[in-house]
């Protein structure tokens, strides 16, 4: 794709992910400069890292490009679109044993790329992260994981950040079943209007006949051991939907709230005030349910993190103009703090 107007396709051929692979891999972004930037001589601009969610790419920035335009960041901050995907589905920016050091890549290739070759403020705590769903979850644990590496995120509908609430299933329960909800009826993986429209064994099955790329199967590409063949461990069977505890219990490193329960006091210095998450109470893949766990955790912690759960609001209904102007007035508030009197973004 060629630059145009105000956007610019990034590219470069990461090392270590080329190195893991052992073929060339490269790493890709849509950059959406402000309107200003061609005349703004050697200003710097803060940065919003932001990441789709499962089964869209950088080419994403063309569906936000417009509205971003309008917000009051529209002519103060760069935009990052990032590409997550890969063979397995969308490798979330975690390193895996599958996918290979994908935040390493992020944070020790491509970031300096992208701030050598654009104007961006190169302070960790001007560069901010957005996303939803999968990309929800990939932002929350680039902030969880790297906190002296960004400034913020808003985290919006996030993938399960409490495997207690993987969707409808307690993947840690004794006999748990992929299949099987908590209540013992049969788990559905969508909603729409108050009805089940999808169920989970419908959802494997097919994912069965098509192979790696699917959704579940994108979850153990990230979270799974590698087994003797070189694929994921499975994290239920696929026919009968049995989970299997051993792989269950490899997967709490990627637990969001464990990881918080358990390092918090350690890492709070680093995190309060940065972390903000938004999901609908009527989710479309239930995706509520493991937030609401995380915001018990969070009250306990006594952690100054802002959980919000909109009353009706389904997957995406919420991700809309107002949300993102409140956004980037945030970012543009965060990124003011972090310069000289006199040299605000305003």
């Amino acid at each position: 794709l060629p630059n145009s107007g105000n956007w610019s396709l990034a590219e470069m051929q990461s090392s270590l992910l080329t190195d893991f692979y052992g073929r060339p891999i490269t790493m890709r972004a849509i950059v959406l400069l402000p309107e200003s930037y061609g005349t703004s001589g050697e200003q710097t601009y803060p940065t919003l890292y932001w990441i789709g969610g499962f089964g869209s790419d950088h080419l994403g920035a063309f569906q936000f490009n417009n509205l971003w335009k309008q917000m009051p960041g529209g002519d103060r901050v760069i935009r990052v679109v990032l590409d997550p995907l890969c063979f397995g589905g969308h490798h979330v920016f975690a390193d895996s044993e599958n996918n290979g050091p994908r935040a390493q890549a992020l944070l020790s290739e491509f970031i300096p790329y992208l701030e050598k070759t654009y104007r961006v403020d190169s302070n960790p705590e001007t560069r901010f992260l957005s996303g939803a769903s999968s990309g929800g979850w990939s932002s929350l644990w680039l902030q969880l994981m790297h906190p002296d590496s960004f400034g913020g995120v808003w985290s919006l509908c996030p993938d399960p950040v409490d495997f207690r609430a993987f969707q409808q299933v307690d993947l840690y329960a004794p006999q748990a079943n992929l299949f099987v909800a908590k209540d013992g009826q049969r788990a559905a993986l969508a909603r729409a209007g108050g009805q089940n429209t999808i169920y989970t064994d419908n959802f494997v099955a097919v994912e069965n006949v098509l192979g790696d790329g699917g959704q579940i199967r994108s979850f153990e590409w990230v979270f799974s051991p590698r087994g003797k063949d070189g694929q994921p461990l499975r994290i239920a069977d696929p026919i009968t939907g049995v989970i299997n505890p051993e792989v269950a219990e490899a997967w709490k490193k990627y637990d969001i709230q464990r990881y918080m329960r358990d390092n918090w006091n350690q890492i709070k210095p680093k995190l309060d005030n940065k972390i903000t998450i938004i999901v609908g109470s009527e989710d479309t893949f239930y995706l509520d349910g493991a937030v609401v766990l995380l915001a018990e955790t969070v009250e306990e912690l006594g952690a100054d993190v802002r959980i919000e759960i909109l009353e009706g609001e389904d997957h995406g209904s919420f991700i809309n103009k107002q949300l993102f102007h409140r956004i980037d007035r945030e970012i543009l508030d965060r990124y003011n703090a972090q310069r000289p009197a006199g040299t605000t973004a305003e």
